[in-house]
C-alpha cells in the first residue's frame, strides 16, 4: 500500500515538471484590458457644456473663456485620448505649469459614466 502510495506521488511530481519547453496561449487571454470606448465629439461638445468646464477653462470649440484653469487649446494640443482621459478622472496627477493641485474637482471620474467620458474625451482631443 505504501509503494503504491509513492508511485502515484512521484507520478504526480513528474507529471508537474514540464521540462524546458515554453508554453504560449493558443486562445484570446483571459483578463485582458477592454478596447477604450469610442467616443462621440458632438455629444462631448455637451458634456463640456452641461457639467460647467467652460466657467474654468478657455476652449475655443466650446466659446468658453475661463480662466481658473488651463487654456485647454493650448494645454491639450497633441495630446493623447489617455492624457485627456487621465486629466480628467487625476486632476492631480500631473497639473499644469502655472496652476496649483486641487482646483479641479476630482469627482469626474465618477460623476460621468463611460460614454460621457468617451465623448468628452473625443471632443477636447477634436479641438484640442
Amino acid at each position: 500500500m505504501r509503494a503504491a502510495l509513492l508511485i502515484v506521488l512521484f507520478a504526480f511530481l513528474v507529471a508537474g515538471c514540464g521540462g524546458e519547453e515554453t508554453v504560449s496561449p493558443t486562445g484570446p487571454v483571459v483578463g485582458t484590458l477592454p478596447k477604450a470606448e469610442e467616443g462621440n465629439a458632438a455629444a462631448g461638445k455637451a458634456v463640456f457644456a452641461d457639467n460647467g468646464c467652460g466657467s474654468c477653462h478657455t476652449f475655443k470649440a466650446a466659446s468658453s473663456t475661463g480662466a481658473v484653469g488651463p487654456d485647454l487649446d493650448e494645454a491639450l494640443q497633441g495630446k493623447s485620448a489617455d492624457f485627456i482621459h487621465e486629466s480628467i478622472v487625476d486632476p492631480n496627477k500631473e497639473v499644469a505649469s502655472g496652476f496649483s493641485p486641487n482646483i479641479m474637482p476630482p469627482s469626474y471620474g465618477t460623476q460621468l459614466d463611460s460614454k460621457q467620458l468617451a465623448d468628452l474625451v473625443a471632443f477636447l482631443q477634436q479641438g484640442g
